[in-house]
């Protein structure tokens, strides 16, 4: 598993410390056979200065695997919002598609995404408290786990529905959480931002998270110092985690959308150089087209965590909250203007992907609806597949007070019937063992966070 930020890769692995067991051992091969086996590690050992880059590296790949590997929350959250539709068989990914999701007892494709997700979270937070101890709070990478912890708060709160527990473990006992709302997750969220102090990964993750509650103005603040050419790239490989959405698409099972439902974005229509894509043919329900997205044409393909990009679009919204719609249009355009640039960063390969990669510049709105229509459809291409549309969706309802049906895709499913109500994903059914939490808390057909 890799993290990239601004073209510096950071490499979590173990092959440092199997480099370093068979230098030791070179001069008696015999020696590597003799090996004591273990069914237990003594938690003691876990804080060992010389175990803690495997512990930091078991964290990371905690958080890429939530985020994008598998049935992760890329995919799940692309599927439910107007990114992607189904074009295979399973059952609960249509049932995610639809919008009209099984209940929980059933199970369901976003259960894996939530449970990954608090896995890694706490995996991140016992990693930064071993950071802290062993070296020290200002270390870049207690500083790279706190944010990441924030992330997976931020993801909770807008892709899940408004009460999740956060349970833990004190002195080796579990200890239950209360629910806590999409608000006060992101509070959450806030507070390990802060504790990662001040670089660009916490700045952004503060930004969404102030963005989320409705703090235009100090969510634009948070964001003002990152540079518009800086990113943080979760990095895969075919080895190790591999990029979700490219295998999802290649073996069939999940098509870019294109006004899907009618209230969905065109993603392929006019194709835009920040959404491209191919038709390759039927999907793995052969009855469905495949259109494949070429943002990811490999298994190892990165994807853009949080970006220069995503702060200045931020810094848009502001701008959109102040009615001041010409100095949100020159941010967008200023953006539109480096699409070339700032995509041949994100994507590998893309300028054989793209040969010449062009947007016209946006001509200034004039009512409060058109810029909030400008902006989110900005946002849309600029964050395609990057997690942030469901989260977006919601906020339209939320904070926008738009009808849910005139957001997410609504109207005749393209496998028959019609789209359902739900506009967030359900806890897994075992944090039923929760007893502060029975499922009946969990209102899937609600935007509301608070």
């Amino acid at each position: 598993m890799y993290m990239r930020t601004n073209g510096r890769v950071r490499r979590a692995t173990g092959l440092a410390l199997v480099l370093g067991v068979l230098g030791l051992t070179a001069c008696d091969l015999d020696d590597l056979l003799n090996v004591e086996d273990r069914d237990v590690v003594n938690p003691g050992t876990l804080e060992d200065p010389e175990v803690l880059p495997v512990v930091i590296a078991g964290a990371l790949g905690d958080f890429t695997s939530a985020f994008g590997g598998g049935e992760s929350y890329l995919t799940v959250s692309g599927v439910l919002s107007d990114e992607f539709f189904s074009s295979g068989t399973f059952p609960t990914r249509t049932a995610t598609d639809r919008r009209e999701q099984f209940p929980a007892a059933s199970g369901n494709t976003s259960d894996g995404t939530y449970t990954g997700l608090q896995f890694a979270r706490r995996a991140l937070s016992d990693a930064a408290a071993r950071v802290a101890n062993i070296r020290d709070t200002s270390d870049e990478d207690y500083q790279t786990l706190k944010a990441l912890e924030g992330y997976t708060m931020v993801l909770l709160a807008e892709g899940f529905c408004s009460a999740i527990p956060l349970s833990s473990v004190v002195d080796g006992a579990f200890v239950y959480g209360p629910p806590l709302t999409g608000m006060q997750l992101l509070d959450s969220a806030i507070a390990r931002f802060d504790a990662a102090g001040s670089a660009e990964l916490a700045a952004v993750g503060k930004g969404r998270a102030l963005l989320d509650q409705g703090q235009y103005a100090a969510a634009a603040a948070a964001v003002a110092g990152v540079p518009t050419d800086w990113e943080y790239m979760v990095l895969h490989s075919q080895a190790g985690t591999s990029n979700t959405i490219f295998g999802m698409q290649s073996n069939g099972r999940y098509s870019q959308s294109d006004r899907e439902g009618v209230n969905g974005e065109p993603f392929r229509v006019p194709e835009d150089p920040r959404a491209p894509w191919t038709h390759t043919g039927p999907g793995f329900d052969a009855n469905i087209p495949l259109y494949k997205s070429d943002k990811y044409n490999d298994y190892s393909d990165p994807v853009v965590l949080a970006s220069g990009v995503e702060a200045r679009l931020i810094e848009a919204e502001a701008a959109l909250q102040a009615s001041q719609y010409g100095q949100m249009t020159t941010i967008l355009n200023n953006l539109r203007a480096q699409v070339g640039d700032i995509m041949e960063d994100w994507v590998p390969n893309y300028a054989a992907v793209v040969p010449s990669p062009t947007l016209a510049p946006l001509t200034a709105p004039t009512t409060a609806d058109a810029a909030r229509d400008m902006l989110f459809a900005e946002r849309a291409f600029w964050l395609y597949l990057t997690g942030h549309r469901l989260g977006d969706l919601r906020r339209l309802v939320y904070q926008y007070g738009l009808a849910q049906n005139t957001v997410y895709p609504s109207g005749d499913y393209h496998k028959g019937g019609s789209y359902g109500s739900d506009v967030v994903m359900p806890l897994d059914f075992d944090e039923a063992n929760n007893p502060n939490f029975t499922h009946d808390m969990c209102n899937v057909q609600s935007a509301a966070i608070n």
